[in-house]
């Protein structure tokens, strides 16, 4: 990597304070394009006194293959898909181990052997539930990217060895989006790992997956691969986690949208969550929370141009206080207006209304309340049709489409100068409606729901105005 000047200097720092390794997690794009997977080559021979540890994803469109199959009930439908998983794979190896025909022929075999293991799976009645089911059946991405890379580094002289994360990160048994249990997460990756680092050889784990104590396969949820680089990171006191995909980092909006998006050199761990939490696709949003308990830094980086710095997060992030740092969004936001009267000067009536969407699995983004209504903006909708008949039991509900969330991220944003005051002259002579307004306790975030078919139009002023 070229000098990146100060940016480094915070992760040396911390160096001497943890074990030098090195987790390196490259996205589908990343271990699927044949140009990119030559560079993860030649980064992990440049940084191989870090001890680097490989975390993949599965190659690009697999997991959507995987999701369908898992779906897939009649025989012709799940023979075309496991037909075009073979294909996608057959192609990456004719591509990369095509001028070795001895590798070539040892990675159909092993593809076969996946694919053979797959099959039986669908024919298994061995599953208690049909998540469960799911969760294995989408694993197999992984297993066969995190094979073949192994074998394509060793082939380049980087002797490596794959690595089932279904060994190391131990998890809750909430199939389809478990999370890591800590202590028994930090003691498998030190058993696992560990003794394969020590004697030089690159460990290339599966990303998104994991296993619950009595070893049943676990997903953690969709984008996961960077939570799971996040928690082995963690679970090993690296000195630092990189996130390889494929733009140059955390941009001030993003940059298939906005075409004068600037690259953000510095973000504080706090910045970079609600970044990730309220639209910014380059990082899973709980991708922060191992990294902060133990202060590890996260930098992002560009597989298709890995001299460029990309973005660092740290505790210590230089924060410009005061500044907006990026323009983010959700195309979606839908809303639950929940009225009762009896919410005046009642106890736990709130509590009462998330326990209804937790026990649905809905997860909320948003919040506003007056003495007789609450509404909520909703991430993931979950069972929202047996929610709304709970809360209908208790309260009057409105559930409305076609409203999406508009924010700005920046620590200590409320101290901008006119920043209230500007916004709503900038929705007012746009002539857009602000369904609801907020900003985060933690005085990062300001969050607009906004109509989802203006949200294009008003991004570009908000940047214009406040990054330009």
């Amino acid at each position: 990597m070229v000098n990146c000047g100060k940016i480094l200097l915070s992760v040396k720092n911390l160096m001497s304070k943890r074990d030098s390794m090195l987790v390196m997690k490259f996205g589908g794009t990343s271990v699927t394009n044949p140009q990119s997977v030559e560079a993860i080559n030649t980064l992990v021979q440049r940084e191989i006194h870090r001890k680097p540890i490989l975390v993949v994803s599965a190659l690009s469109g697999i997991t959507d293959l995987l999701v369908k199959l898992s779906h897939s009930i009649l025989a012709p439908e799940q023979d075309s898909l496991i037909e075009q998983i073979k294909a996608k794979h057959t192609l990456w190896i004719d591509t990369i181990f095509g001028a070795n025909a001895n590798e070539q022929s040892a990675a159909h075999n092993a593809v076969a052997g996946y694919l053979a293991q797959l099959k039986n799976l669908l024919h298994s009645h061995n599953f208690t539930n049909q998540l469960q089911l799911h969760d294995s059946i989408v694993s197999f991405g992984e297993m066969m990217s995190s094979h073949l890379i192994s074998k394509f580094l060793s082939s380049r002289g980087n002797p490596a060895k794959q690595v089932s994360a279904t060994e190391c990160i131990i998890t809750t048994k909430h199939f389809g989006g478990a999370d890591f249990i800590d202590a028994a997460t930090k003691k498998h990756c030190k058993k696992t790992v560990l003794p394969i680092v020590e004697k030089n050889i690159v460990p290339v784990i599966t990303g998104f997956i994991g296993a619950t104590q009595s070893g049943e396969t676990t997903i953690l949820g969709r984008g996961g691969s960077d939570y799971s680089a996040a928690i082995i990171g963690y679970a090993l006191n690296a000195e630092e986690i990189q996130i390889w995909t494929d733009v140059n980092g955390v941009y001030s909006a993003d940059p298939r949208v906005i075409n004068d998006a600037k690259l953000i050199p510095q973000l504080s761990y706090q910045e970079a969550a609600e970044l990730a939490m309220f639209g910014a696709k380059v990082l899973h949003p709980r991708t922060i929370q191992p990294a902060v308990k133990s202060g590890i830094p996260v930098r992002v980086l560009n597989t298709f141009n890995i001299d460029n710095c990309g973005t660092l997060i740290e505790h210590n992030a230089d924060n410009n206080d005061g500044l907006v740092k990026s323009v983010t969004w959700k195309k979606s936001a839908p809303l639950i207006n929940i009225y009762s009267a009896n919410m005046f000067l009642s106890k736990g009536f709130l509590q009462k209304i998330f326990a209804v969407l937790a026990h649905k699995n809905i997860s909320v983004n948003m919040l506003s309340a007056s003495e007789v209504s609450v509404s909520v903006t909703l991430d993931n909708i979950g069972k929202l049709d047996e929610a709304l008949l709970e809360l209908n039991k208790f309260a009057k509900t409105d559930y409305i489409e076609g409203f999406g969330t508009v924010s700005l991220v920046g620590e200590k944003i409320m101290s901008t100068p006119r920043i209230m005051q500007d916004l709503f002259d900038i929705f007012d002579s746009s002539n857009i409606g602000v369904q609801m307004l907020s900003y985060s306790a933690s005085n990062i975030n300001i969050s607009m729901i906004v109509p989802s078919d203006k949200i294009s139009e008003v991004v570009p002023i908000l940047h214009r105005k406040f990054i330009n």
